[in-house]
């Protein structure tokens, strides 16, 4: 099961990275209304964009073909984007970017993303991630409460400020969140690859498997349990 995910994600991160020898042709811009999103969940390959402004808006960059391939639906204040796996490979390589502006955000899902990243810092309250698939994810941010529950292969980059953190890694890659300080980390990772964070209250880890967790911010170790050949490491 590791290897089918590794091998899926040298594949789908060797696509991220290729550039279309193709012309773009005709660009063009689409808007798409949105009201009252403060739950996202994203479903496919996408360059997305997202920042945070009192005039919510939803728009699309690239080829007109391209748009025309995304699914874009809201249901309460829950904002689904879609595209299918093959639609995806197009739509990525060919450098549309889709940007969202959001008054708030309780929640964000994402399966198959290509790569998320947020424009400036979003200032919110309690806040869940849930990561799957593939990608590349950037999240600056300031919450009271994050929970992040991450099985997914590729990378994670979270900045700012928390109050509270708790997080759930399954997945395989790298999770720096070295620059977000937290008061309170409660962190169980069972995942390959890296994971650090910076903590300067409390601390309650859990290590299994081969995965590797680094910490800093001086905090109190409340519980420590290391199981395999998972290593734990204060810098």
């Amino acid at each position: 099961m590791k290897f089918n995910l590794i091998l899926v994600a040298f594949l789908a991160l060797s696509l991220m990275a290729c550039e279309s020898s193709e012309e773009k042709g005709e660009q063009t811009t689409e808007s798409f209304d949105i009201e009252g999103v403060s739950r996202l969940k994203v479903n496919g390959v996408f360059n997305l964009h997202i920042s945070q402004g009192d005039q919510e808006s939803l728009t699309i960059e690239g080829n007109p073909e391209l748009i025309s391939l995304i699914e874009v639906r809201q249901r309460g204040d829950l904002l689904e984007l879609n595209i299918s796996e093959k639609d995806s490979r197009t739509f990525n390589k060919k450098g549309a970017k889709v940007n969202l502006t959001v008054a708030d955000l309780s929640e964000m899902e994402f399966e198959g993303a290509g790569n998320i990243t947020t424009v400036g810092s979003l200032d919110l309250e309690d806040f869940r991630l849930i990561g799957r698939g593939v990608g590349k994810v950037h999240l600056e941010l300031e919450a009271e409460f994050l929970d992040a529950d991450l099985n997914f292969v590729g990378s994670l980059t979270l900045k700012g400020a928390a109050r509270e953190m708790s997080l759930l890694n399954e997945g395989i890659g790298n999770i720096d969140a070295s620059k977000l300080i937290v008061q309170k980390v409660d962190l169980i990772s069972s995942g390959i690859g890296k994971v650090s964070v910076h903590c300067e209250d409390e601390l309650s880890l859990e290590v299994n498997g081969i995965g590797q967790v680094s910490y800093t911010g001086n905090p109190t170790v409340i519980h420590e349990n290391v199981n395999g050949i998972g290593k734990v490491s204060r810098n």
